[in-house]
């Protein structure tokens, strides 16, 4: 693993990177009270490419296709940045997002030990320090599935950490596996603040009570 193999993929993560929504915007967002309100906050700004092509009208279960759809294709993006040896990797690390809320691979010890076994498997032989390279993976697994829709997904010294071997690790495939579960806790918050808001709203003509 040297890091002129992922300079290319770097340039366009750090972009990428300085592009998520920071602290102030979570919070304008987290203010919302409507499912319409959240989401034309939510295109106004850093998080509008996910929302891109999603129906106005959309129920609960339409917009996690949606999100899913679009983290998918983000997923498939970052792995054409990588040497082909990384790709079949970082597909299995981009699963974890697809998980449905509750799944448990996201909070069973076992499932989770299976989808980290099954990681390692897949993770080029000549990925240096192995325990390194896992930590994102190790960060994330039980952040993602937070105890209900809407709350945030991660506490904010995992955030920390992730960001911190993002930085310390640049050029690396550690930096690339730390953005992407940076951006699986972005796409969670983001899923749930608009679905919970979506689940909480009367259905349309419903009769009041």
């Amino acid at each position: 693993m040297s890091i002129a193999e992922f300079a290319y993929a770097q340039a366009r993560l750090q972009a990428r990177h300085g592009g998520r929504a920071d602290d102030a915007t979570w919070r304008t967002l987290e203010a919302s009270h409507t499912a319409a309100h959240f989401l034309a906050m939510a295109r106004s700004g850093p998080l509008a490419a996910w929302l891109d092509g999603l129906d106005e009208a959309g129920d609960a279960h339409r917009i996690e296709r949606h999100l899913l759809a679009r983290w998918r294709r983000s997923v498939d993006e970052i792995a054409g940045w990588l040497p082909a040896r990384w790709r079949p990797a970082l597909r299995w690390f981009g699963t974890l997002a697809t998980l449905p809320q509750g799944d448990p691979a996201r909070t069973g010890e076992r499932a989770s030990a299976e989808w980290l076994e099954r990681w390692r498997e897949l993770l080029p032989s000549d990925a240096g320090d192995r325990a390194l390279v896992q930590r994102p993976a190790v960060l994330l697994l039980p952040r993602l599935a937070g105890p209900g829709a809407g709350r945030p997904a991660a506490d904010e010294s995992g955030r920390h950490a992730l960001l911190a071997l993002f930085r310390r690790h640049a050029g690396s495939a550690v930096a690339v596996f730390a953005y992407l579960a940076l951006a699986a806790l972005d796409l969670e918050r983001l899923r749930g603040g608009l679905v919970v808001r979506v689940l909480l709203e009367p259905s349309a003509g419903a009769p009041e009570a």
